[in-house]
């Protein structure tokens, strides 16, 4: 009985990461699909967002009008949205208000900094095959905080422990930028 419980732990879990690197796998080709649409379609989906108070799936099927290829990018460009302030401390977030004359811009600058610093764990080779890369990712990303990995105030270069989705979508933005 106890063996038959342990196979069927096994056969879950291993599902469950063919079911996480799939996931991963069509995000990256989407993001990777947009080119120079990404910058658009974010900015598209931020102000919606933003003006909306919130952002939701009405506003995404209402930008990707239920493209789905469109809507796996959104998914990553909604999840880095909702997560910025996670990403990047309320005194960072401060300064940047006072020094620059676009904030969101300046934000993304900052948000690319730390996204980079994460992709630096991820080692990259330039023939990785997308589903190579995205169970790369998946590995790392459901990996990586088996230890906690704490930050100090002004360390930008420190990812700190992230859930999995944070983890995915900061690293799938990042790389689908960069292949």
């Amino acid at each position: 009985m106890k063996r038959a419980w342990i196979m069927l732990v096994v056969a879950t879990s291993t599902a469950h990461a063919e079911d996480r690197t799939s996931y991963v796998a069509r995000a990256l080709e989407s993001v990777r699909a947009l080119g120079a649409k990404r910058t658009q379609l974010e900015s598209d989906l931020y102000q919606a967002c933003r003006q909306a108070g919130a952002c939701t799936d009405a506003i995404v099927d209402a930008r990707c009008q239920h493209d789905v290829a469109c809507m796996a990018a959104a998914d990553i460009i909604v999840t880095n949205l909702r997560t910025a302030t996670r990403w990047v401390d309320q005194n960072t977030r401060a300064q940047l208000v006072r020094s620059s004359t676009d904030y969101h811009a300046a934000l993304l600058v900052e948000l690319r900094k730390r996204y980079a610093a994460l992709a630096a764990e991820l080692v990259i080779e330039e023939s990785t095959s997308t589903a190579r890369l995205a169970q790369s990712i998946d590995r790392l990303c459901a990996t990586r905080d088996r230890e906690i990995h704490a930050c100090g105030p002004d360390d930008a270069r420190c990812v700190p422990s992230i859930p999995w989705t944070r983890c995915v979508a900061a690293l799938v933005w990042f790389v689908g930028d960069n292949p």
